[in-house]
């Protein structure tokens, strides 16, 4: 097929298409709702032999939150990364990331918080930062 005669795709998803490339779409959108499954679920994932993949329980699930750190803090913490990196056995290097860091430190405050209330180290921190300004 010569250039000329190629059919554009990307000019059609741009400019709105044609019909028949709407009708492509619609039969697609409807075979996946038939089967309840997106095209990427369809797919069966690669897995290692032996291995059992652990589904994620309700108490796993994470949300995305950002915190501003001082330069201070966030250098500690790549630090902090590194040096336990060094301490672990090297397969669970990959396991070790910053939020996993500030999700066991954030559990160990709360927690102490929790315990003790005023006498914690979180409020006599809190109290101790707020005095100097």
């Amino acid at each position: 097929m010569s250039a000329k005669n190629k059919h554009d795709i990307m000019d059609d998803l741009l400019k709105g298409g044609e019909e028949d490339t709407t009708h492509e779409a619609s039969s697609l959108a409807k075979l996946i709702h038939r089967t309840g499954e997106t095209p990427i679920a369809t797919a069966p994932a690669e897995s290692s032999p032996g291995k059992e993949h652990k589904k994620p329980s309700p108490g796993d699930s994470k949300k995305k939150s950002t915190h501003h750190l001082s330069e201070e803090i966030f250098e500690d913490l790549d630090d902090a990364r590194e040096k336990i990196n060094e301490l672990v056995q090297p397969r669970l290097k990959s396991r070790i990331s910053k939020s996993r860091i500030v999700n066991q430190a954030l559990t160990m405050i709360l927690k102490d918080f929790e315990e003790k209330g005023e006498k914690s180290h979180l409020m006599k921190e809190i109290l101790k930062d707020i005095r100097k300004k």
